[in-house]
């Protein structure tokens, strides 16, 4: 009859401890994990506007000086540091399609430099590769054409292959390429304008399109702005990471987890003296609980890294293990400052005390 009663006594005990354990696991994954959830999605925020600041073209430079623009000059533009992609425009000979003889579209000659800079301001695009030559039609103008990648439609000025489809939304950029026909020509004569994408956004950089300018006559006008005004001038994805309300949740997840580990430790005091009045080492006290605490902290830091990825890749338009990292620095500080929290909590017990800790349960 003893024998049960000690085996039930010892099945409540382990009972006791895995309820323990559970709660506590919760409370990190609650608290803990909320917070690096929170750091997390503020980061997808920051780069989910620095994605929209450069689709929208708010990161497009527009150099206007017209007929006076080297194709060549700001095509090559391209390949200098701070820029992204550069191309020559210039108005094109109107054309009718005989789908819709009544109406003339306007044509957007282009130097081979802005299929780059299309393919990201114009999403979502769609285009054949196979196509290098062919020209592209924005959404608007597909739709009314019926007109897709690889097929051929007729027009005024002959037969045209489309390469691709472009979308241009109504967001506050310029409206030449909204209803238009953007047909690649060689970087040879002189354009209108020369594009330029400044990613990121560089101040500096932005004054490069000047040296595509072949005329310096003084009565020429020239000027330059973005493409899209709408977002404002620059947007500093570098600083706003750096400055985010969030960035201290590494530091406030350590304070939280030593709170977290003293306080698993405290509730155990009872039990803690007790055992060195029964002569069991400090050490070994230690080591039994810190043992304890690593199961439920590493059950909490799992089922919070789960939660993370989610985070991380919800609406993220950068890959989503770059941000969750920037997580899991969150979940290492509090899982370490809660086994911190636990020894603090273990070495702060007295025997002295025994008495009061049983008068206080």
């Amino acid at each position: 009859m003893r024998a049960r009663c000690m085996v039930g006594e010892a099945w409540r005990d382990v009972l006791s401890g895995t309820t323990r354990a559970g709660v506590f696991a919760v409370v990190f994954v609650a608290l803990v994990g909320g917070l690096a959830s929170v750091d997390v999605r503020s980061v997808v925020s920051l780069l989910a506007g620095a994605d929209h600041f450069r689709v929208s073209g708010a990161a497009v430079q527009v150099l206007n000086a017209d007929g006076s623009v080297d194709g060549a000059r700001c095509d090559g533009l391209s390949s200098t540091a701070g820029v992204g992609a550069a191309g020559a425009v210039r108005q094109g000979t109107p054309i009718r399609f005989f789908a819709m003889p009544a109406s003339q579209i306007s044509v957007m000659e282009v130097t081979p430099g802005l299929a780059p800079m299309l393919g990201v301001i114009g999403q979502p695009s769609a285009s054949d590769p196979a196509i290098p030559d062919g020209i592209w039609l924005s959404a608007d103008l597909a739709q009314v054409l019926g007109a897709s990648p690889g097929r051929t439609v007729a027009t005024s000025a002959g037969p045209a292959l489309v390469a691709g489809v472009y979308t241009w939304p109504d967001d506050g950029r310029g409206r030449d390429l909204g209803y238009a026909v953007v047909a690649p020509v060689p970087a040879q004569g002189s354009f209108s304008q020369c594009w330029t994408q400044i990613w990121p956004t560089n101040q500096e950089a932005q004054t490069l399109a000047f040296v595509a300018v072949t005329s310096d006559s003084t009565d020429l006008q020239i000027t330059q702005g973005q493409l899209n005004t709408t977002l404002g001038l620059t947007y500093d994805t570098a600083t706003l990471l750096a400055t985010r309300l969030t960035g201290a949740a590494p530091w406030a997840a350590a304070v939280i987890g030593l709170v977290l580990g003293f306080t698993a430790v405290h509730l155990r005091r009872l039990e803690i003296a007790s055992s060195l009045h029964a002569r069991v080492t400090r050490t070994s006290l230690l080591w039994q609980h810190l043992c304890e605490a690593v199961f439920w902290i590493g059950a909490g830091v799992v089922i919070s890294g789960a939660g993370l990825a989610w985070a991380a890749g919800w609406g993220n338009p950068d890959p989503a293990w770059s941000t969750w990292i920037i997580g899991a620095r969150v979940l290492v500080a509090g899982a370490a400052a809660t086994a911190l929290g636990t020894m603090v909590g273990v070495l702060a017990v007295r025997e002295t005390h025994l008495f009061r800790y049983t008068k206080a349960r």
